[in-house]
């Protein structure tokens, strides 16, 4: 079979093949859901939505608040927190969910202080803004900036009194690896029952690699997310089958 397709003429069938491998595997699976979040993430939340009953649930990158609204539809008595830096995003947060989740403006990081987030000129407070201008100028070379307060996980769990988090999700286009790094002692501490966080294009602008994920979550393994809600093992690292910058969801969970 590779002797028949590994040349020019059978590129096109090749390329096709490729593709539906890639989606096999969970990969380039963002096909839209019923309520604003991709289809697989809500069929993941609806296996686990027993699990998050009166849990702390954690939306960092919350943008206008898709995912944060369907985790209250799911644990009405849930403890949710969203993050969002964007002015424009947190705005629409606010207004979405009022006083149904607790909603802080700002981006969480390897470390505390003030950061830049960057987006698109022509659309700003779209679900691609970053902390990385690179990856923003992947789509247009036309940007804002704002500058926004930032925090490490840790910190902001002993804020708020936090000692378990049923869930952390993590949308922050090519900095998930920044959040994760921030919540260090709750990693190490296991005290993260799931966490949900992407591999994207944007990790190249950001120069992360699935290596980096592995080493910042020790004591966890690595799923990708499929289409029906179930995870798939990624087992240990694999530059062939980890190392693929085409968007996918992953999970974490204590090995």
């Amino acid at each position: 079979m590779v002797r028949l397709l590994n040349r020019p003429a059978a590129a096109g069938l090749a390329r096709a093949l490729y593709d539906l491998a890639l989606r096999c595997n969970g990969i380039a699976i963002g096909f839209p859901g019923r309520h604003g979040l991709t289809a697989a993430e809500e069929a993941f939340l609806k296996r686990h939505a027993a699990g998050l009953q009166d849990g702390v649930l954690l939306d960092v990158g919350a943008n206008a608040g898709h995912y944060a609204r369907h985790l209250r539809r799911l644990a009405p008595r849930a403890r949710i927190l969203a993050f969002e830096p964007h002015p424009r995003s947190y705005a629409a947060l606010t207004a979405a969910l009022g006083d149904s989740v607790e909603t802080l403006q700002m981006a969480l990081a390897e470390t505390g202080g003030s950061v830049t987030l960057h987006d698109f000129a022509a659309e700003d407070g779209s679900t691609q803004a970053s902390l990385s201008a690179e990856a923003v100028a992947f789509y247009s070379e036309r940007m804002v900036s704002h500058t926004v307060e930032s925090a490490r996980l840790d910190d902001v769990l002993d804020r708020h009194g936090i000692d378990r988090v049923a869930l952390l999700k993590v949308d922050t286009e090519g900095y998930d690896l920044a959040v994760l790094r921030g919540a260090a002692r709750a990693i190490a501490e296991r005290r993260i029952d799931m966490i949900q966080f992407e591999f994207i294009p944007a990790n190249i602008a950001t120069r992360v690699t699935m290596r980096d994920f592995y080493a910042a979550l020790p004591g966890y393994a690595i799923h990708r997310m499929c289409l029906n809600g179930a995870l798939l093992p990624l087992g240990p690292y694999d530059v062939k089958r980890c190392e693929i910058y085409v968007t996918q969801n992953l999970v974490a969970l204590p090995a």
